[in-house]
């Protein structure tokens, strides 16, 4: 019996894996789904955390390995941050862009949802798209010389968890969407994504520094709250991809501010 639960509770924990992997990367994940039993996106939340540092850092070694080889920090970051592109294949980018459209150019919230829908991109979405990037590069460039691989762990443990704050505190603007799907949360996964974001951050982090990136992050998730709420009705995928980038640069930007 102990073994049959310890298989069962196996297989979850790969499920769990192969729903927020598959979520947020574009890793080739076959070799998982053999395992994964009762495969649940909900259940999920509490590995956003880890998957997030995971490809913050994997971001930050690819920047440093470029930046062995003699790049410059700007080349090499850049090379870092193309590398996530690939890896997560721009979803939240593209929710960013998405929404930047809607909201700029949609006068009623049906009107902006419609756009949102819309798979092409326009001026605002690009303008958007490559200010956050270009900004995205400045601050990993900035923060070679210091911790890479471990500070870009944060933003990018952050950023997921920020879409927790979103979807725990408002409402959604579509019922039939992916995102509306994951209400309601489910308690425990959601305290423990909480409770691993705290422990995992203050063995790496300052204490200071983490305390002040999540009052960073929360802003970003209160600012978005009120956005979404009087422009759109609700949050949309879209929104909480925006959220991610958004709670992203905060952090990157706090960080260059603190170790320059």
């Amino acid at each position: 019996m102990p073994r049959q639960a310890l298989l069962l509770n196996f297989r979850r924990l790969a499920a769990d894996l192969l729903a927020a992997l598959g979520l947020f990367t574009r890793l080739p994940l076959g070799w998982l789904a053999r395992w994964a039993s009762d495969v649940s996106l909900r259940r999920s939340i509490w590995l956003w955390p880890w998957v997030g540092a995971g490809i913050g850092g994997t971001t930050a070694l690819l920047t440093e390995l470029g930046f062995s080889l003699h790049f410059p920090p700007f080349i090499a970051a850049l090379c870092g941050v193309m590398a996530q592109l690939l890896l997560t294949g721009a979803l939240h980018e593209d929710g960013l862009a998405d929404m930047a459209d809607g909201l700029g150019g949609g006068s009623t919230i049906e009107k902006r949802l419609e756009i949102m829908r819309d798979s092409r991109i326009g001026t605002y979405g690009a303008l958007v798209l490559i200010t956050c990037i270009a900004l995205r590069v400045a601050c990993i460039a900035a923060l070679i010389p210091y911790r890479l691989a471990l500070l870009l762990a944060l933003p990018g443990m952050l950023s997921r968890v920020s879409l927790l704050g979103l979807l725990a505190s408002t409402p959604a603007a579509r019922k039939d969407g992916l995102a509306a799907a994951l209400l309601p949360l489910p308690k425990f996964p959601l305290w423990l994504a909480v409770a691993i974001t705290l422990l995992t951050g203050a063995l790496f982090i300052p204490l200071y520094l983490l305390a002040a990136s999540i009052a960073a992050v929360m802003l970003v998730v209160f600012a978005m709250r009120r956005l979404v709420l009087s422009k759109l009705g609700g949050f949309t995928g879209d929104t909480l991809g925006a959220t991610a980038i958004l709670s992203e640069l905060a952090v990157l930007l706090l960080l260059v501010a603190s170790y320059r």
